[in-house]
């Protein structure tokens, strides 16, 4: 079975990796939960891309004391933009566990030190299927620029893991019926 890091080695882009585990090590040094979500945990769920940039989930709560640990650890603040940049480039973006999920959407981003939100892959803290799956769902539903790549994450998940339309119970009642949308274009149908 391939692993993540030797995907993103086999794409080029081991510094992605890097960063991420860098990220994840300096946080939990610091006690400061957080989790991976985005492009990495589709990665690290098993459906094989590449992105270009680390999403992590933290608490608001804890924002201020993220940022200055890893300003303290040298990563750079983009202050315009509200993200970090490795020393390799690798760009880190934060979300905030609470804020709603996609433009307009009744799902809010849950808690990193929610059990049922959060699980360990590959030694990184990464948003659960189920989560992972209704956020992706949550941010492309309105937001046609961001559709087709969360969609298709989406789709890539359940044809990865054969899952079917029981899975729908597990995510918010507002997005079950773009899940099983999704599932019938994963089978083609």
């Amino acid at each position: 079975m391939l692993t993540s890091k030797r995907i993103y080695a086999m794409l080029g882009n081991e510094s992605l990796w890097d960063a991420a585990v860098a990220s994840h090590e300096l946080l939990a040094s610091k006690n400061l939960p957080h989790a991976i979500l985005g492009g990495v945990a589709v990665c690290l769920h098993g459906y094989q891309r590449n992105t270009i940039d680390v999403d992590l989930l933290i608490r608001a709560e804890d924002a201020n004391t993220v940022r200055e640990s890893m300003t303290a650890a040298g990563w750079q603040w983009d202050v315009p933009n509200k993200q970090f940049i490795s020393g390799s480039g690798v760009i880190l973006q934060f979300l905030l566990s609470g804020e709603r999920a996609g433009l307009g959407s009744e799902v809010c981003l849950p808690d990193p030190t929610d059990a049922n939100s959060v699980t360990e892959l590959e030694g990184l803290p990464v948003l659960t299927l189920a989560r992972l799956i209704e956020t992706k769902i949550a941010c492309g539903q309105n937001n046609a620029r961001r559709m087709h790549k969360d969609f298709a994450d989406v789709v890539e998940l359940i044809a990865v893991h054969d899952l079917n339309s029981s899975f729908a119970r597990k995510l918010h009642k507002s997005l079950q019926p773009i899940f099983r949308q999704l599932m019938a274009n994963a089978r083609g149908e």
